[in-house]
């Protein structure tokens, strides 16, 4: 398994997209896998494969910050984001471009994403379903006017696979 780590790495570690001469009005605050979110309700996401996005606490915090995550149901993944100097970045939404997915194979997903003032945004993909486990590499974009602002990848691997999401979100420790 180390022996793969190096290329994952390359492919997925965070960067920002942005023309040389832009500067993104949004700073990632951080990124990985919170292992148990609270649901506050939902709200309607047609342009997303159930539908809908399930409404969180936007102070929640990532549990382990990384850029590996096990396919895993109960697991979430995602971003948290703010505004640098703005007040207001309507208009925002978030993508999610994924190896296919579902009996329609879909490749990707998104959703309205307002910022306001200096609240942190958290964007996250939940594993609910078995056909959502899906591995390979996950990006994560933030758009304003069709500029990616905010660009991130995750790589999905098999369950149980990642031992520091194992330990803080499972306590278990992988054995050899």
């Amino acid at each position: 398994m180390h022996r793969f780590a190096l290329p994952f790495a390359l492919l997925v570690t965070p960067h920002m997209v942005m023309a040389a001469d832009d500067v993104s009005p949004v700073t990632m605050l951080d990124y990985g896998v919170i292992c148990d979110i609270k649901l506050g309700g939902t709200e309607p996401a047609p342009d997303t494969a159930s539908g809908v996005i399930n409404l969180i606490d936007q102070k929640k915090e990532v549990d382990v910050a990384t850029a590996f995550v096990p396919a895993h149901i109960g697991l979430s993944f995602g971003l948290r984001t703010v505004l640098r100097d703005e007040t207001e970045l309507n208009g925002a939404k978030m993508r999610i471009i994924h190896p296919p997915m579902g009996p329609d194979g879909i490749t990707q997903q998104s959703w309205h994403a307002p910022m306001r003032g200096n609240d942190p945004l958290v964007n996250l993909y939940s594993f609910e379903t078995d056909d959502e486990l899906v591995l390979g590499l996950w990006t994560f974009q933030l758009i304003h006017e069709g500029k990616v602002l905010i660009e991130q990848g995750f790589q999905v691997l098999p369950q149980g696979s990642v031992a520091e999401v194992q330990q803080v979100c499972f306590g278990l420790s992988l054995t050899s």
